[in-house]
C-alpha cells in the first residue's frame, strides 16, 4: 500500500492507443499524469492491426512514428481490392506528407506508444487495474486502483477512460449501456504466418479480398511475416476455434485470388478470434470524466478504421481539455465539444462498417463498380479507408446511379436482385445523408444502416444474457435524462 495520497491532473485508465495518445499529448502540454493498464507491455490484443497514412500521420503527430518503425513493418504505398477475381490496385493519398500504411504487432505497437508517453513524461503503472471511480461534489475527482502494491486512492482533476469495449471506467462513471449501436453480422478470425511473397509488390499492400460471404484482410508484417485475417459470418467462428487449420484450408478454397497470394505460407502463430464486433457509441463524456477510444466509440473492424480513430481523439482530447484542466466548467464543456467532434467525424465510417458488416457476396453492382474504377484508376477506395473523403460523398447518389444503371445493361446481371440492392442501399444513403446535415447528438433512434438487438461487452458483473441487450430508444431516452450530459 502506499502511504500517501498521490495528486495528478489526469488519470488515464488503460495505455494502449486511444490512453498513450492523450497521456503523450497531455504530459507535452505540461500536465501531471499517470496512466495505468492492467496489462504487462509488451502485451498483445484483438485487432485488425492496420493502419492507413492518416493512422500513421496520427502516430507522426504523436512523436512516436520512429519508435513504431523500428519493428520494420514495411511500407505499403498501395491499396488492393479484389471481388471474385476484379482487381483495383490505387495508391494512397497522402496525408501531412505520409504516402504510406504499416501493419505492426500489436505488443510492439503498443510498447512504442507506452514508451513515448514515458519520455514525455507521463507516469505509467502497469499491472494496474482501476476499481472504481471517486466521486466529490457530483464530479469525478479521483480512483481507487490495484497494483502489485495493492489498492489505493488517487486523487485529480480528470479521469479518462480508454479501457477498451469492456470499459469498467464507462461502468463505473453509468455509462456502460450504449445508446446507439448494430449487431455485427461479420466475426473476426486471424493468424500471422510467413510471408512467401517477400520481394514481390506484394509487400507494398494492404489487401482486401472479397470472395463468396467472407472478407479475407492481408497486411504484410516485420521479420517477414503477414497478418491474414478473415471476417465471415459470426456463426463460423466456432468452426475457426474447432479445427483452425482446417478453416484455413477452406477459406483458401472459396477464393482462388487469396489462395494464389497465399501459397506456400508456414509457421501459423495461433489463432485468435472473436464472434463479437457489434458497434456502438457510449455517452463519453461528464462532470470531470471522458471515454476515449474503444471505450466511447466502436465501429465495426472491417473497415480498420479503430487504431486510427483511437489515436486521434486521445490526442484530441487532450488538445482540448489540458489547457482548461483547473477550470470544471470549462473543462467539461471541452469534454462534451470532443464528444461531439468525435461523433461528426466517426459518423460515416459508422454507418460503412454497419454497411460492410452485412454477410452478402460481392453483387453485380459491386463488382461493376470495381470494375469500372480498375480501368479509370479511380482512388475512390483509398479516399474511403484513408478517410480523405467521407464513404458517402466518394459513393454519391450521382456515381450510384452511373454504376446501376451500368450494371443493369450487362449481359447476364440479375436485374430484379440488382433492383433490391438499390432500394436498400438509397435507403441507408438517404439516413446518412439526413445524419450529416442534422448533426443529431447521442440520437437513439435506430438508423437504416443500424441492425437491431445488438449487445457489447460490459465490465458489469455478470447477469442474464437478455439483460446485456441495448435497450429500446424510449428507455435510453429515459435514461439519459436521468443523468443528464
Amino acid at each position: 500500500m502506499t502511504n500517501s495520497r498521490e495528486q495528478f491532473d489526469v488519470v488515464v485508465v488503460g495505455a494502449r492507443c486511444a490512453g498513450s495518445a492523450a497521456a503523450i499529448t497531455f504530459a507535452n502540454g505540461g500536465r501531471k499524469v499517470l496512466a495505468i493498464d492492467r496489462s504487462a507491455f509488451p502485451s498483445d490484443t484483438l485487432s485488425t492491426h492496420a493502419n492507413f497514412p492518416s493512422s500513421v500521420a496520427e502516430m507522426q503527430r504523436l512523436g512516436a512514428l520512429p519508435r513504431i518503425r523500428k519493428a520494420g513493418a514495411p511500407e505499403c504505398r498501395e491499396a488492393y481490392l479484389s471481388a471474385d477475381g476484379i482487381a483495383l490496385v490505387t495508391p494512397w493519398d497522402p496525408v501531412d506528407g505520409i504516402d504510406y500504411g504499416l501493419c505492426n504487432p500489436r505488443e510492439a505497437f503498443d510498447e512504442a506508444l507506452v514508451e513515448t508517453a514515458r519520455e514525455a513524461g507521463a507516469e505509467v503503472r502497469e499491472k494496474t487495474s482501476l476499481v472504481d471511480v471517486l466521486w466529490r461534489a457530483g464530479r469525478a475527482s479521483g480512483v481507487r486502483v490495484k497494483g502489485p502494491e495493492g489498492e489505493y486512492e488517487v486523487d485529480c482533476k480528470l479521469v479518462v477512460g480508454a479501457d477498451g469495449r469492456r470499459s469498467m471506467t464507462a461502468y463505473r462513471v453509468g455509462a456502460d449501456v450504449p445508446y446507439r449501436g448494430s449487431k455485427n453480422g461479420r466475426g473476426l478470425a486471424f493468424w500471422y504466418c510467413d510471408d512467401p511473397m517477400v520481394g514481390t509488390e506484394w509487400r507494398n499492400r494492404l489487401c482486401q479480398f472479397r470472395a463468396g460471404v467472407t472478407h479475407t484482410l492481408l497486411f504484410p508484417c516485420p521479420d517477414d511475416r503477414m497478418l491474414v485475417l478473415f471476417m465471415g459470418p459470426a456463426e463460423e467462428i466456432p468452426d475457426f476455434r474447432r479445427d483452425p487449420m482446417g478453416m484455413w484450408d477452406r477459406m483458401m478454397a472459396a477464393n482462388p485470388v487469396t489462395a494464389e497470394r497465399c501459397a506456400g505460407a508456414k509457421n501459423h502463430s495461433k489463432l485468435r478470434s472473436t464472434g463479437s464486433t457489434s458497434a456502438f457509441f457510449r455517452r463519453s463524456s461528464g462532470p470531470g470524466w471522458a471515454l476515449a477510444g474503444d471505450s466511447g466509440h466502436f465501429k465495426d473492424p472491417i473497415i480498420g478504421q479503430g487504431m486510427r480513430d483511437a489515436m486521434r481523439f486521445g490526442r484530441i482530447l487532450a488538445e482540448r481539455a489540458g489547457p482548461v484542466i483547473d477550470d470544471p466548467a470549462r473543462l467539461d464543456g471541452e469534454l462534451l465539444a470532443t464528444e461531439r467532434q468525435r461523433d461528426e467525424e466517426c459518423m460515416a465510417s459508422y454507418h460503412w462498417g454497419n454497411r460492410e458488416s452485412r454477410i452478402f457476396a460481392p453483387s453485380d453492382l459491386v463488382k461493376t463498380t470495381l470494375e469500372t474504377w480498375s480501368r479509370k484508376g479511380e482512388p475512390g477506395v483509398a479516399q474511403m479507408f484513408d478517410r480523405t473523403k467521407p464513404p458517402h460523398h466518394v459513393l454519391n447518389p450521382i456515381v450510384g446511379v452511373k454504376m446501376a444503371t451500368r450494371a443493369a445493361l450487362k449481359r447476364g446481371t440479375d436485374r430484379k436482385a440488382l433492383l433490391a440492392e438499390i432500394r436498400e442501399e438509397a435507403r441507408i444513403d438517404l439516413d446518412i445523408w439526413r445524419e450529416e446535415i442534422r448533426k443529431p447528438f447521442r440520437p437513439t433512434r435506430v438508423w437504416a444502416s443500424e441492425r437491431p438487438g445488438f449487445d457489447w461487452p460490459s465490465a458489469a458483473p455478470a447477469q442474464p444474457k437478455e439483460a446485456a441487450v441495448a435497450p429500446d430508444s424510449d428507455t435510453l431516452e429515459r435514461s439519459l435524462e436521468a443523468v443528464g450530459p
